[in-house]
Order: structure tokens, then C-alpha cells, then sequence
């Protein structure tokens, strides 16, 4: 209860002052809205997270503060020959930790506010996690659907350039990786171009994050922010402390869930809910229009069907809503946006059937949309832990790309040889006291004591790091008597301030 009066008092203090402050770019919100923009949102959860830190404000303040902010405009030259003007950013929110970490989107919606949210939003991510970053982000306003493929190279190398020049590139302080709009693709070219400028830098190659494999990249990046949802999702589902408040059982088994979006997060948590743990699909929200079955939806099927057609529309195996906010008011058990930010909101929220929301998407829910869901005893589950999972693996790769040596490659013949001598001890002990046993095949002997590659020791640290998030989350929610939002908010504020405490700003 306190929680939800704090939120609805911060949410009003920064509506007034949404109205009076000028615009720094043009977006996609009116100022007319009741809510709060992206930005200023993040700054609200901020604002909160305080008042249950010892800090000193002024302290907080610098903390605060975005420390540099690159903005440009990108000439490109169109395959016609016609020039159009793109603007592009990048902003380094703290560099408390060197490098700092943060995606590259390319969407026609992007703009400054965004960039500088987004970047908050990985510096207390990277620290929610205890990774060793600082936060970033970048982007540039554009629709690359609209664009070729040379026209997006030519873009992209520009930026990259654009990066570099300023000191924006550069893997000892800025490391982007791929976001909205980017992928692999995108990513080997970024770091092509910063190595034609910086030939003789030997590690070039950890300039990005989210690399085809083949240049440097990692097993299992690209399901990583979706794994990490689905990590998070199973932790707090065993635990009966959330459940029984809930009326739910304890594990995901049978659990029935929505997913908005069904890009990588969206897929990737749905695989592995489906697939490791029974959890049942009914609803499936993208842009151009949602998916329902109460029954049940075949997840690879409607993969293989959103990859053949690029839309959800006229899905044999579901019955198909055009309008998208039908869906989000159906009843399930788990609903995950994994989209866009400001999803979750005032108009919709108050019609949500779920009893927990699990945040795949960078800042999907307002303050006043988490103050309605709250109010309906709806298990918050906050992006600042839940979609922590791809700046993970983004950590595992860049550690990879330094040592320039594959994860297990010292270790995973020597894991295999012991492996084989301990059944080779048992199955001989078996026989001399007389328990009957098969002798394996070759090939079951070499199944049971293969080693760890790289995507099993990936998959394995990522679990480690997000199970460690959520006990750190839950022991702090449940100390403090707050919600665990806060808690991470919480955590995150203490570890940047204790890593900070003898660093440049002298606290």
C-alpha cells in the first residue's frame, strides 16, 4: 500500500513537470498524455529507489546525471543516388565502470529521451547483475525495413565511423551490441569498420557484442535475453513465498502464459517455458495483430509460420484479434511484455487478467500501470532483472573476445578423460560385488562424459548470474518490506556506490 501511494505521488509530481519542461527532441508521445515519458519514467523509479538508500543526495544526484551524449546527423547517399539525412545517437550514462555496455537500435521512433532512458536503464542493469559495465546506449531514427542491404551497410559504417571519431567506439570504453532493428549483421560490420581505422589493435574485435559467431561471437546470444525471462520466471514460480499469495501452485508446469512480441526475447522465453517446463502459450501479441487459443498455441509451429508470412494474422492453430488490447485482457496466468517500453499503461492495465507480469522489454510498464496492477495483487517481476540475460551473455562474449580463447577449450578434454575413468571405476566395482549392470556403447559411454562446450558453460553462467539477481532481489524486497522493483533499483544503487566510493568523483 505504501508502495502504490509513493508511486501515484512521485507519478503526479512528474506529470506537472512533464507539462512545463521543453522538449529536447521530438518523439512518439504527445505532451498531452497522462503519463510520464520514457525518460522521465526512469528518472521516477530513480527518484523512488532513494529514499531507501543511505546516500547522500548529492551523491545520488551525480549517479543521476547521463555523463555524455553524442548526437549527430548521418548522410546517406540512396542507391537512386538521392541523399537523405538520418539523425543518430549515443549516450554513456556513467562511466563509473569502464567500458560501458549498451545496444544499437535502429527504429524510426528513436529519439534523445529515449537513448539517455535506455542508457540509465543498463547502467543499473549491469549493476542489478554485478556485471562490470557502465551504461550505454545508441541508435539511429530510422526504419531499416525501408532501407537495402548496401544502403544499411553504408549506414551502419557510417555511424560506426561517426562512433569511433568521437570516442564513442572503442573496447576499453564504449561496447555496443544489438538491439531493436540490429542483429549479428549489423554488429560484424560495426566492428570491421573500427578495424580498418585501428589495424593494429589486438583486441579489435571486442569493440561490439552480438557477433556472428564465425568473427568472434558467442554460442547462444542471440536466446539469451529470453533465457534470462524464463530463469527469472522459474525462480520466483518454485517459490512458494510469491506463489501461495498468488492462490497459484509452486513451478511453471501448466502454467498458462501471454507473450508480446515474438522477436528473439519473445520466442526464446516461450521455447524454453514450453519446452522445459510444460508451461502452456494461449496468447501471442505483435503489432499487426494478436493470436488467441485457450487450448494452447504450438510454439514452433507458429515460428515456423511468423518466419514464412512475418505476421501472426490468419494463424491456422488460433484465432486472430486485429485489435491487439483483446488479447492483453485475456485471462492467463503470466504475461510478458517483451516489445516496447510503455506498454503496460493506465488505459490497459485496469483490464489485465494475469497474476504475474514479467518484464521481457526495456520499461514496459508505467508507474501508473505498475500502481493498477499492484492494486490487483499482480506479481511485478521488473526489466531491470528479468530481461538481464542478453547484456550477460554480452559479458561472457566480450571476456571471450580479451582472452581470445573458447570457453572450455583448456578444460573440456581433460572433463571428458575424468569423466570416463570415474564410469570406467563404478561399472568394475558393480561387478566385483556383484550388481548386475549392462556395459554401455561407445557411444552412451561418450554421451555420459562428454564435456561442457561453449553454449552449455554459456547457458550455465547465465543461470548463474540470474539466479544469483533474484535471491540478491528477493532477500532485499523481503528485509525492507518493499517491492521488487525498488529491490533492484535498491541493490543496484548500493553496488554503484560502493565500486564508486574511491573513484573519480571523490564520495
Amino acid at each position: 500500500m505504501l508502495l502504490r501511494t509513493a508511486l501515484k505521488a512521485t507519478t503526479s509530481a512528474y506529470r506537472l513537470r512533464s507539462f512545463a519542461a521543453p522538449r529536447l527532441e521530438s518523439d512518439s508521445y504527445t505532451t498531452g498524455d497522462e503519463e510520464p515519458r520514457f525518460l522521465e519514467m526512469v528518472l521516477m523509479y530513480f527518484d523512488q529507489a532513494c529514499k531507501y538508500v543511505d546516500i547522500p543526495q548529492d551523491v545520488l544526484n551525480v549517479y543521476k546525471q547521463c555523463d555524455s551524449v553524442l548526437r549527430i546527423n548521418i548522410n546517406l547517399r540512396r542507391d537512386d543516388g538521392t541523399i537523405e539525412c538520418y539523425p543518430a545517437y549515443r549516450a554513456q550514462h556513467s562511466k563509473y565502470r569502464l567500458p560501458v555496455k549498451g545496444g544499437t537500435r535502429f527504429d524510426p521512433h528513436v529519439n534523445l529521451q529515449e537513448i539517455e532512458a535506455l542508457a540509465s536503464l543498463m547502467t543499473l542493469k549491469c549493476a542489478c547483475a554485478g556485471l562490470p559495465f557502465g551504461g550505454a546506449k545508441g541508435g539511429i531514427r530510422v526504419d531499416p525495413k525501408l532501407l537495402s542491404v548496401r544502403e544499411l551497410e553504408r549506414l551502419t559504417r557510417q555511424y560506426a565511423e561517426a562512433l569511433f571519431k568521437h570516442g564513442f567506439l572503442n573496447p576499453a570504453v564504449d561496447v555496443p551490441g544489438p538491439d531493436m532493428g540490429t542483429g549479428t549483421r549489423e554488429m560484424a560490420w560495426m566492428m570491421d569498420t573500427f578495424k580498418y581505422y585501428n589495424p593494429t589493435n589486438i583486441n579489435a574485435m571486442a569493440c561490439v557484442t552480438g557477433k556472428p559467431v564465425q568473427v568472434g561471437g558467442i554460442d547462444g546470444r542471440a536466446e539469451s535475453t529470453g533465457l534470462g525471462v524464463y530463469f527469472t520466471l522459474r525462480e520466483y514460480c518454485k517459490d512458494p513465498v510469491y506463489m501461495e499469495p498468488l492462490g497459484l501452485k509452486t513451478g511453471l508446469k501448466d502454467k498458462t502464459y501471454i507473450v508480446q512480441g515474438f522477436g528473439n526475447v519473445g520466442y526464446w522465453v516461450s521455447h524454453y517455458m514450453h519446452h522445459n517446463e510444460g508451461a502452456k502459450c494461449v496468447g501471442i501479441i505483435e503489432r499487426s495483430g494478436a493470436i488467441y487459443n485457450p487450448a494452447g498455441i504450438d510454439i514452433p509451429a507458429a515460428k515456423a509460420y511468423i518466419d514464412q508470412h512475418h505476421t501472426l494474422n490468419n494463424f491456422p492453430g488460433a484465432e486472430t484479434f486485429l485489435d491487439v488490447q483483446q488479447v492483453f485482457s485475456k485471462p492467463c496466468d503470466i504475461l510478458i511484455p517483451a516489445a516496447v517500453e510503455r506498454s503496460v499503461n493506465a488505459s490497459n492495465a485496469p483490464n489485465f487478467k494475469c497474476k504475474i507480469l514479467a518484464e521481457g522489454a526495456n520499461g514496459p510498464t508505467t508507474p501508473k500501470g505498475e500502481e493498477i496492477l499492484l492494486g490487483k495483487n499482480v506479481l511485478v517481476l521488473p526489466d531491470l532483472l528479468t530481461n538481464a540475460g542478453g547484456v550477460t551473455v554480452s559479458y561472457f562474449e566480450y571476456v571471450k573476445n580479451l582472452g581470445k580463447i573458447k570457453p572450455g577449450l583448456l578444460t573440456r578434454r581433460f572433463e571428458m578423460k575424468i569423466k570416463t575413468k570415474l564410469l570406467e571405476l563404478i561399472m568394475k566395482r558393480q561387478g566385483e560385488v556383484g550388481i548386475p549392470s549392462h556395459s554401455p556403447t561407445e557411444l552412451e559411454l561418450a554421451e555420459a562424459a562428454k564435456g561442457a562446450n561453449e553454449i552449455d558453460l554459456v547457458t550455465s553462467g547465465l543461470e548463474d548470474v540470474m539466479c544469483e539477481a533474484v535471491e540478491e532481489t528477493k532477500r532485499t524486497s523481503q528485509q525492507r518490506k518493499i517491492g521488487l522493483r525498488m529491490a533492484a533499483y535498491v541493490n543496484a544503487l548500493h553496488r554503484i556506490h560502493a565500486t564508486t566510493l574511491k573513484g573519480a568523483i571523490g564520495v
